[in-house]
């Protein structure tokens, strides 16, 4: 194999990137951190659905939409976070099929006061350089 001498070009076009030195790498940016969440928060809207149509909406309607929140919570993750709310929502839903609406007022509105005070999760935050040591 015959070689020649002639040096190569050193231009940003090249595609020989080991020859250019002195080029390197653009730094991203570090991604933004994410908002805390708070648990139950699908389920908290059903709730307020639910009980914005308690008495005007039919019961089947208003059982509808706190079964759509428990499915939410369920895919979230979040059932074992918000437990005794879960259970709430439950016996409110058979309260409305047995057309006891006062008890099933009186539950959603206990668990809907629950839910907005619980805290956010915290967010996990991304290792330092120095806490990997």
């Amino acid at each position: 194999m015959a070689t020649t001498h002639a040096h190569l070009p050193l231009n940003p076009t090249s595609p020989n990137l080991a020859v250019e030195s002195s080029r390197t790498p653009a730094r991203r940016p570090p991604l933004p951190r994410p908002a805390p969440v708070r648990p139950g928060l699908r389920l908290r809207a059903a709730i307020d659905t639910a009980l914005s149509g308690l008495g005007t909406d039919g019961a089947e309607t208003t059982a509808q939409a706190l079964v759509t929140g428990l499915a939410w919570t369920a895919a979230c993750g979040e059932t074992c976070q918000v437990a005794p709310q879960v259970a709430a929502v439950r016996a409110a839903i058979t309260a409305l099929g047995a057309g006891d609406l006062d008890t099933a007022g009186v539950l959603l509105t206990e668990a809907a006061r629950v839910l907005h005070d619980l805290p956010p999760l915290p967010v996990p935050r991304h290792a330092a350089a120095d806490d990997l040591r």
